[in-house]
């Protein structure tokens, strides 16, 4: 009998953490708690004669591979001669998008879908007319689907703001592994066109 009551406490232990294990990751995904880790920024001085200002905005997501991308998309603006600013997209930074040439957004796609923090940044942004903007998704696990790209360029259409100031935006979904460099490689070049 003890031997039962042993077991059945270990099997209840056992399903409780499974439990708070799956309502920790529904928090981190859904309720995207990640972004409001993502309040610094830094300032990147471009490599000789400044060409204008940037700003790059990442919610960092579970993995911060979006961050990773933000770094390498704010490494190529600043060797092509822009100041630029890295910041987490519920930093102030990111909240005065005033002053920049550039401006570029992005974070991790879960489901076809950009993380809605993203989707809200572009609904409140209101760029300078001039302004070239891109927007970016992380795919973290797997391998791009059409339905990714299709989600990331519908998201971005859908976002009022930007379609009232006729806006043209770049939008690359930024594939993991080998690939990585070279997906924030050709975004950063889309918006500079």
């Amino acid at each position: 009998m003890k031997l039962i009551a042993v077991v059945g406490i270990v099997v209840g232990i056992a399903i409780a953490a499974i439990i708070v294990v799956i309502v920790a990751a529904w928090a981190l995904v859904d309720l995207h708690l990640m972004s409001y880790t993502a309040t610094g920024s830094e300032t990147l001085s471009p490599t000789g004669a400044a060409a204008g200002n940037a700003l790059v905005a990442y919610d960092p997501g579970i993995t911060g591979e979006a961050r990773s991308a933000a770094t390498d998309i704010a490494d190529d603006l600043r060797s092509r001669g822009y100041k630029v600013e890295l910041a987490g997209i519920k930093s102030a930074t990111a909240a005065n998008v005033s002053g920049y040439d550039v401006i570029i957004v992005g974070g991790p796609m879960y489901d076809g879908a950009v993380i809605s923090t993203v989707e809200t940044y572009l609904k409140a942004l209101t760029p300078q007319r001039d302004a070239k903007l891109g927007v970016f998704g992380t795919t973290g696990w797997g391998e791009i689907e059409d339905a990714n790209i299709a989600g990331l360029e519908a998201q971005v259409n859908s976002s009022s703001n930007l379609n009232a100031l006729d806006q043209r935006t770049a939008t690359k979904t930024i594939r993991s592994g080998n690939n990585f460099s070279v997906d924030c490689g050709n975004l950063v070049s889309a918006v500079l066109q």
